[in-house]
């Protein structure tokens, strides 16, 4: 009889408890592993993503620079570093200003105004109308496209041949043409202190 009662024991109420709450800690303990993981991974994709739009920006504007005019335009500027289809210039109510004519890719044969410029932590472009004829007309408003956001600095430099990199606007002394140009773009990123910088140099052929 005795070892019948010891066989149909159960368990204690503090067995009971002690398991109950090892079980609660494992589950928390799961539970934060689990959203730690989540965030790194969401973060990672935020990430991934704000990459993938700096390599299109960065595209696009190596693009519109390789597709530039390279015949002979009207006199439309005063001479500085860069060619002729380019100008940089700073305003007042821009801290810096890129125009670009070049090729209209779905139109052979005719030529556009191309326009980027920073603006309250946004970096924008703008494309203005096909024509065959100087003067293009320039981009208007509903053009206007946010290319990259979170944008701390959009600086550019060109390389004059022989004195190294100059920032821009620039004069051209005794005419001289740059052969390269430098973007140096500074994007901020969530929940990072500072901003990153980011360094593309394009070659002018």
């Amino acid at each position: 009889m005795q070892g019948t009662r010891n066989r149909q024991r159960g368990f204690t109420l503090i067995e009971v408890m002690i398991a109950i709450t090892l079980m609660a800690v494992l589950s928390v303990m799961a539970w934060r592993g689990l959203d730690s993981v989540t965030r790194a991974n969401a973060m990672l994709e935020q990430r991934t993503d704000n990459i993938a739009r700096l390599m299109r920006a960065l595209d696009q504007l190596e693009r519109d620079v390789a597709l530039r005019a390279t015949t002979e335009l009207p006199p439309t500027k005063a001479v500085d570093l860069l060619p002729a289809a380019m100008t940089a210039r700073r305003q007042a109510e821009l801290p810096f200003f890129v125009e670009i004519v070049r090729a209209a890719p779905a139109a052979p044969g005719y030529w556009q105004r191309v326009q980027w410029w920073q603006r309250g932590g946004a970096l924008y472009r703008a494309a203005g109308p096909a024509a065959a004829a100087f003067p293009l007309p320039p981009p208007d408003e509903k053009a206007r496209v946010v290319v990259l956001e979170d944008v701390s600095a959009f600086q550019l430099r060109a390389w004059e041949p022989g004195q190294g990199w100059r920032n821009l606007p620039a004069v051209a002394p005794a005419r001289a043409t740059a052969t390269g140009i430098e973007l140096v773009l500074g994007i901020r990123a969530e929940g990072e202190s500072g901003a990153q910088s980011f360094r593309r140099v394009f070659a002018l052929d």
